[in-house]
């Protein structure tokens, strides 16, 4: 037999207190039997405050709490339930957990304690209550007992097995001459995100990551007008970023966020954006969800998520601007000097005549050279640097129909003198009638 079945009600039956027991009993059986399937990670804090000052006294207590304990007993400190007492802290302890504890309901121990009884497994305090009766005008008060939780802070170190256990703060370190330090980083098991400062201080870490990266390769896509193949990576990883950040927006706009739903999201978005930044393009192994370690978890996930926001996606084709001057001769200014030694320099050209005929004659007649050393070559018609024909445009650059591509070699004289030029200066001898001139620095 269960001390959780069913009363048999039937008429003229005498009613004693143990019919009423086992009633209470079954109801709460069946509800917590009926609701647990429906949801995982049910119990934990909705609200939590420590109180701060008694910290300095080397005691730990807490002004109010709200939730439900891993048992399926709902709580409310101190509007349901009293304050639990005080707890000392020993001197000299450290990397300890406090957990606040419920006496478990276990069958034949007596469960509400009144002033006279002895019984510390009691779960329930028995308390003199003015009922007011609701259904009538006058409103007649009637003194009854009620029964309030009987909650109690406890160290992890004591013998918990009699209680139901929620996780309060771990105590860093505690000694007769200093204050109680509490870790910071400690996130107790939570039903709501928003109350773990940890988790807030991650929300707001993240969205400024996103919000960085994002504005850095939309502005470097937009200002370019570039569709290559090279900056594919580029417009897949902003299309990444564009879904995540309203979307860890409107969750940290949510009324109540179970860290559950919060960290599914967490361990999405660090494999997506591990294809962009990992060496191996795979998703890193991620701790599975830890109801009663959040911490832990959510610990191993934002670094993965740092490391992948915080890594330089080194932009591998640069577009250097070249402006048409005087007699035909255009520049492009060297803003990067490192470019000279690491970058493959590539002359995209167009103009209204066949390509063949433009790839032919454009190496010939065209002059590149630093812009201190351009006049002096042509003025006594020396070559600058050769220009060798590509067949097709390199994948690093977009493809424009029309474009002929020409490597810029980097040998000779002429390019020993370009290490100390201040840019690059290209002059056409010949006739190209709509001429369009491009200039790339692929690095290697």
């Amino acid at each position: 037999m269960s001390d959780s079945n069913k009363v048999v009600w039937s008429e003229g039956m005498f009613l004693r207190p143990q019919h009423f027991q086992q009633h209470n009993r079954y109801v709460e059986r069946y509800i917590e039997a009926r609701s647990a399937p429906l949801a995982a990670y049910f119990h934990g804090f909705s609200e939590l405050h420590i109180d701060r000052e008694p910290l300095h006294l080397g005691k730990l207590s807490i002004t109010s709490a709200r939730g439900i304990f891993p048992d399926g007993t709902p709580f409310s400190i101190p509007d349901g339930e009293e304050l639990p007492p005080v707890l000392d802290i020993p001197e000299n302890i450290s990397n300890e957990t406090v957990y606040l504890c419920l006496p478990l309901r276990r069958s034949g121990i007596m469960e509400t304690l009144r002033d006279e009884d002895d019984q510390p497994q009691a779960r329930f305090q028995a308390y003199n209550y003015q009922a007011r009766d609701t259904s009538s005008a006058s409103g007649e008060e009637v003194q009854i007992q009620i029964g309030k939780l009987r909650p109690c802070l406890k160290l992890g170190s004591k013998d918990l097995s009699g209680y139901a256990i929620l996780g309060v703060a771990r105590i860093t370190e505690n000694t007769a001459t200093k204050a109680t330090v509490l870790d910071q980083h400690y996130i107790p098991p939570l039903l709501d995100c928003h109350i773990g400062a940890p988790i807030k201080a991650y929300f707001e870490e993240l969205n400024s990551l996103l919000k960085l990266r994002g504005d850095a390769l939309g502005g470097r896509l937009s200002d370019s007008g570039r569709a290559g193949s090279a900056e594919i990576a580029d417009y897949m990883l902003l299309q990444v970023i564009n879904r995540i950040e309203p979307l860890l927006c409107h969750l940290s706009l949510q009324q109540k966020l179970h860290p559950n739903t919060l960290y599914t999201e967490l361990v999405q978005i660090a494999g997506e954006l591990s294809t962009f930044t990992a060496a191996d393009k795979r998703a890193p192994v991620l701790p599975a969800y830890q109801h009663d370690d959040l911490a832990g978890c959510y610990s191993g996930v934002i670094a993965v998520l740092r490391q992948c926001l915080s890594t330089v996606l080194e932009q591998t084709a640069t577009s250097m601007d070249l402006v048409e001057r005087k007699y035909g001769i255009y520049v492009a200014a060297i803003n990067d000097r490192s470019m000279l030694d690491s970058a493959t320099f590539i002359l995209a050209a167009k103009a209204d005549m066949q390509g063949d005929l433009l790839r032919n004659r454009l190496p010939s007649q065209a002059k590149v050279a630093g812009v201190e050393k351009i006049r002096e070559l042509i003025s006594v018609s020396l070559p600058g640097l050769p220009l060798r024909a590509l067949p097709v445009a390199p994948r690093q650059i977009p493809y424009h129909a029309g474009f002929a591509y020409f490597e810029v070699e980097k040998s000779g004289a002429v390019w020993e003198a370009m290490k100390s030029s201040g840019g690059f200066a290209v002059h056409l001898g010949g006739e190209y009638p709509g001429l369009v001139l491009e200039l790339w620095a692929i690095r290697n």
